[in-house]
């Protein structure tokens, strides 16, 4: 998808599933037959696109990349978590030429939002490749985010626009919500 939301920062996949089903959309929107089938999906992935921005972080699993130009600091802190994994730490130098850099060399955090080396490396370019979310499947993500997230439906599908979060989910997303990056 290669959304660029800091500079250096994109993600390079994304999530394979949404963190609501069509059936769960349906049932809270109260929702029989099939004729509204592809406007909710639609409002089901903008939903989860709205709550990953609101709270910077990501709710199922897809792959970030974030790069350093000139070498990376001793400490790097990971947007988009939470983490599951480092995938990779890349060193180009100037002609393009790359090195993988031992997963020895680093570690992640015990909180899982840093990337703490053992000695900073240094290239032209440093790539830090990551898997962050809750989990692959709808059933990984907090009840209080999905909660949050039908609240923010239900606004979209009644209202037929409105892009404001409603109170409800703002209030059910806090406790989840990463500030100051």
């Amino acid at each position: 998808m290669g959304d660029i939301c800091l500079p250096g920062l994109a993600r390079t996949v994304a999530p394979g599933a949404e963190p609501l089903t069509l059936a769960e959309a349906k049932l809270y929107l109260r929702v029989d037959g099939s004729t509204e089938d592809t406007l909710i999906t639609s409002l089901i992935a903008s939903v989860r696109q709205a709550a990953e921005e609101y709270l910077r972080r990501s709710l199922i699993t897809q792959s970030w990349k974030l790069s350093f130009n000139d070498g990376a600091p001793g400490e790097v802190a990971l947007p988009r978590g939470p983490v599951q994994s480092i995938t990779s730490v890349v060193l180009k130098d100037r002609d393009g030429d790359s090195e993988t850099y031992s997963a020895g060399n680093y570690y992640l955090n015990a909180r899982k939002d840093a990337l703490v080396f053992d000695a900073e490396p240094y290239a032209h370019l440093v790539e830090i490749t990551y898997q962050a979310g809750y989990g692959a499947a709808a059933a990984n993500v907090p009840d209080m985010l999905k909660a949050g997230m039908l609240a923010h439906l239900a606004s979209l599908y009644d209202g037929r626009g409105g892009i404001e979060l409603p109170a409800k989910t703002e209030a059910l997303y806090a406790p989840f919500r990463v500030l100051g990056i």
